[in-house]
């Protein structure tokens, strides 16, 4: 009886129309998705891996330090809780997802959009920090797809901003010998964790890139 009535309340989130989502309360439909529904048993090896814990103990309150305005691309049930170490300034971060149901896990400040449609959204150089964690490979998949993606973060992002870039290695080859990041990016290792943050036992990687600052053409 309680797995058909859990089953029943994840239908009928998924089901309701995007005005429905917006009238309901977020903390109520949080609450029962995460209670009720438990939509996050199925990540609790993810929930307690190094990596995930390097993001939410080390990586984002080092951000919250260190910069103003940070994009946090992707939402899901076990990234809700990162808006709790902005909320002194909710508008320090915002998150960015394509896929409408998943704004009952945004931010306060949340725009339901590509990546590559984040032009249209906020206006160039507003950005001093994107992480983009866990989509190469998970929706933006082809070399082609990953510059356009690389370039339209270039765009709102400042010169000399941070970009943070996870992703698996058994996915694909890395970013950075595809090409896709440059001429765009440079790495960096100006963080307290260097160029890169590895961990052995796990396929995740964390890269730090910042934006190349353009060239402005001089007058003779």
């Amino acid at each position: 009886m309680a797995t058909v009535l859990k089953t029943a309340l994840s239908g009928l989130y998924y089901s309701l129309s995007p005005l429905a989502r917006k009238v309901l309360p977020k903390p109520v439909l949080r609450f029962l998705l995460l209670h009720v529904v438990g939509v996050n048993r199925r990540y609790e090896e993810i929930l307690g891996n190094p990596g995930r814990l390097f993001m939410e103990r080390e990586l984002l309150p080092w951000l919250c330090e260190n910069y103003s305005r940070i994009l946090f691309v992707g939402t899901a049930s076990y990234t809700w809780h990162y808006e709790k170490l902005f909320r002194q300034d909710p508008d320090q971060y915002t998150t960015l997802d394509s896929r409408p149901g998943a704004t009952v896990w945004g931010a306060p400040t949340h725009i339901v959009a590509r990546i590559e449609d984040i032009a249209l959204h906020r206006p160039k150089d507003f950005f001093d920090c994107i992480v983009f964690n866990g989509v190469f490979g998970f929706g933006i998949d082809t070399p082609d797809d990953m510059r356009e993606a690389a370039k339209a973060m270039c765009d709102v992002l400042r010169p000399g901003g941070l970009l943070v870039v996870g992703w698996n290695t058994d996915l694909h080859v890395d970013p950075e010998e595809l090409g896709v990041l440059s001429p765009y990016f440079v790495r960096t290792d100006r963080t307290p964790w260097g160029q890169t943050r590895r961990y052995p036992a796990e396929l995740h990687v964390y890269d730090f890139y910042v934006k190349i600052p353009q060239e402005i053409p001089t007058g003779r």
